[in-house]
């Protein structure tokens, strides 16, 4: 039974098989933080939009799930439709939170009540990437869980859009 302990403690999935049972299948693989990336050309993202961004990284399973996106969740609530997209104050009232279609993605942004300031979108910690979803709702629990700052398991970072 230690075994099993250790490993559930170090992340790693368990999996049972038939016959003998003293015998363990380790699924020592990652969390599915990101479902794919995008080369930019294969998007609709417009010119100005993050100019040097070479593509975009798609939300996986885990990170969405993290952030409440998950079969049987109760809708996104509080959230506005504009003319561009959906919008939502943000929890200290200083931001509004954004997301909007680009094709078939959802691209989570926000903007400054002080209307001087520039609007800001989700991209990787690592790379210079935006962080899109496939569904409005995934877009909208995301935005939610990174307001104000991202929050684990989302290894991002609110950067200037133009």
């Amino acid at each position: 039974m230690t075994g099993l302990i250790a490993a559930a403690s170090q992340g790693i999935k368990v999996e049972r098989r038939e016959g003998n049972m003293k015998k363990l299948a380790l699924n020592n693989t990652g969390p599915a933080l990101f479902e794919c990336d995008i080369d930019r050309i294969l998007t609709e993202m417009p010119d100005y939009y993050l100019p040097a961004a070479p593509g975009v990284l798609v939300a996986g399973a885990d990170m969405l799930y993290a952030a409440g996106d998950f079969p049987g969740a109760p809708a996104p609530a509080g959230w506005a439709r504009r003319a561009s997209g959906w919008m939502k104050p943000s929890r200290d009232n200083s931001r509004t939170l954004w997301v909007q279609p680009c094709g078939r993605y959802w691209i989570i942004e926000r903007s400054p009540v002080d209307v001087s300031a520039h609007d800001e979108t989700l991209v990787f910690a690592f790379v210079l990437l935006p962080i899109w979803t496939r569904t409005m709702a995934s877009a909208m629990r995301l935005a939610e869980h990174c307001d104000p700052i991202p929050q684990s398991p989302v290894a991002g970072y609110w950067a200037r859009v133009g």
